[in-house]
């Protein structure tokens, strides 16, 4: 029987998330859609021949749905994941998995004490270019991994909630996150120190709330190894997302600026356009993590990305944030 899916919070990523269950996922079945506002929600679930709820508790009643998935701004993920685990409901989550660790120990609890399965979005898991270079690694392709390195930046600030460090968990969590957690799934060990050096360089309303706009965040691996990760929130032509492992005898590159599959020769010399982001560049991963969530569903397993992933990756931010106040490396063993 497939599984019954709702999809809560209709934004960008919630309603690629519906689109996906819909039409992509093998097992599930969208049930319903559910944002605050009536519009959004209604258009959607129009769209989508499903139900329409503006209450997240009436939706946490109805038979039909067996699992939610929440894309609804970071600060709310705690208690909507909670109330989901109380009512029964299997949750995908996305990332990060909520705003402090003692938050996500909380989360950890309702999951295991209701005995639903929760798996976080990070999607980079799933992508087929980190998932080649997981197989090399894990191989012993490039001999003992040595050292992490990754290159994050945006377009711009963020919007509205996503601005505010005590909603969103800032740079180190809305953004830099995902870097955290390749650092670990990649190297396959524990982030034991970091150390951030960074400021205020580009947005005045970044400072104004709490965030940084430019760090690099050096740290420690348990296995000995170690890594750089430079995160930036502007950046003049759209997106940039590198990734590389160095080991004793080889290295893996994942991602570049240029999509390779068009460019342009003139007498000026070969010009390549930017690599498409998000949507196009991370399209199939989206398909494939939703895939898995519902599969572990199905299968009663853990999915491949668990609640002690999602809290771990809020322990490293939330270490890079005492970083900064103290100007100091951070432990986190």
């Amino acid at each position: 029987m497939a599984v019954g899916v709702a999809v809560v919070g209709l934004g960008r990523i919630g309603r690629l998330h519906a689109e996906v269950l819909k039409y992509r996922v093998r097992g599930a079945r969208l049930v319903a859609v559910c944002d605050v506002v009536k519009g959004v929600a209604e258009s959607l679930g129009r769209e989508l021949g499903v139900k329409q709820y503006l209450d997240y508790g009436g939706l946490l009643k109805d038979p039909e749905v067996d699992a939610v998935v929440i894309s609804t701004p970071t600060f709310l993920h705690r208690e909507m994941v909670v109330r989901a685990a109380e009512a029964g409901k299997h949750v995908f989550v996305e990332k990060p998995l909520t705003v402090t660790s003692s938050e996500a120990g909380e989360v950890l609890s309702a999951v295991r004490r209701y005995g639903v399965r929760l798996q976080v979005g990070y999607n980079r898991r799933f992508d087929y270019a980190y998932r080649r270079a997981k197989s090399l690694i894990d191989e012993g392709g490039l001999g003992r991994p040595v050292a992490f390195i990754g290159v994050a930046r945006d377009p711009g600030a963020p919007p509205g909630w996503a601005a505010d460090p005590k909603l969103s968990g800032g740079i180190f969590l809305d953004m830099l996150s995902h870097d955290f957690d390749m650092a670990r799934w990649l190297m396959g060990s524990e982030v034991s120190e970091v150390y951030v050096v960074g400021g205020n360089y580009i947005f005045d309303e970044l400072r104004v709330k709490g965030d940084l706009d430019v760090v690099t965040v050096s740290f420690k691996l348990s296995s000995g190894a170690h890594g750089v990760i430079h995160g930036a929130r502007k950046f003049p032509y759209g997106y940039e997302l590198r990734t590389e492992v160095y080991g004793t005898e080889g290295v893996v590159y994942v991602g570049g600026n240029a999509d390779r599959m068009v460019s342009v020769g003139t007498r000026d010399g070969l010009k390549y356009f930017g690599m498409p982001w998000f949507e196009r560049r991370f399209y199939d991963a989206y398909v494939e993590e939703l895939n898995e969530f519902v599969r572990a569903v199905t299968e009663d397993r853990e999915p491949l990305v668990t609640a002690i992933d999602g809290l771990k990756a809020v322990q490293v931010a939330e270490a890079c944030w005492r970083s900064v106040r103290e100007g100091r490396p951070v432990s986190l063993v």
